[in-house]
């Protein structure tokens, strides 16, 4: 296993090949089966080098390897496909990925459809870039597909508008 390190005596930034890294159980120290060999200044100990970020990163995943999975290859994260944490939906309730809006992948599709039929298209992901002449025809594709009725969003109330009766000011 390479790890990057600088050099507390000559400042060298050196990668060095130190071999199977393991973590002692009663030391806070990793363990390197080969010594820290600085190109310019020689053999080095833990205290007579710095760990470079990069280092950092290296000795973590060296650690932190798990039957040779990588835990930071982003094709194995759970989250990649969609979504930027886990938590309840929104909407459905359920414990799933979930978007910056906190719904998961299928209620954000019930509500980009039903903004859709609204004619909401400032709003919607799917009507973004979709020229104004093709937004009706975007709506009734949606429809034909999924219908007319909304998933998600509840429907607007239509309450009757009460007629303003002028109150009469009595002459005292």
């Amino acid at each position: 296993m390479e790890i990057n390190f600088e050099c507390r005596k000559c400042g060298n930034i050196f990668d060095c090949d130190v071999g199977e890294v393991t973590l002692p159980e009663n030391s806070l120290r990793p363990h390197f089966e080969k010594n820290i060999i600085c190109p310019t200044c020689g053999q080095r100990t833990m205290d007579e080098v710095f760990l470079t970020e990069l280092g950092q990163s290296q000795l973590t995943q060296a650690t932190l390897d798990i039957e040779g999975v990588d835990l930071f290859d982003p094709e194995d994260d759970e989250l990649s496909d969609y979504g930027f944490f886990e938590g309840e939906c929104q909407a459905c309730d359920s414990f799933q990925p979930l978007n910056d809006t906190g719904l998961c992948q299928e209620c954000d599709a019930k509500l980009d459809r039903d903004l859709i039929r609204q004619r909401e298209w400032a709003y919607s992901a799917s009507a973004f870039g979709v020229p104004e002449s093709k937004l009706e025809e975007l709506r009734k594709k949606v429809i034909e597909i999924y219908g007319e009725k909304l998933e998600l969003i509840a429907p607007k109330k239509s309450t009757p508008k009460k007629s303003k009766k002028r109150k009469r000011k009595k002459k005292k």
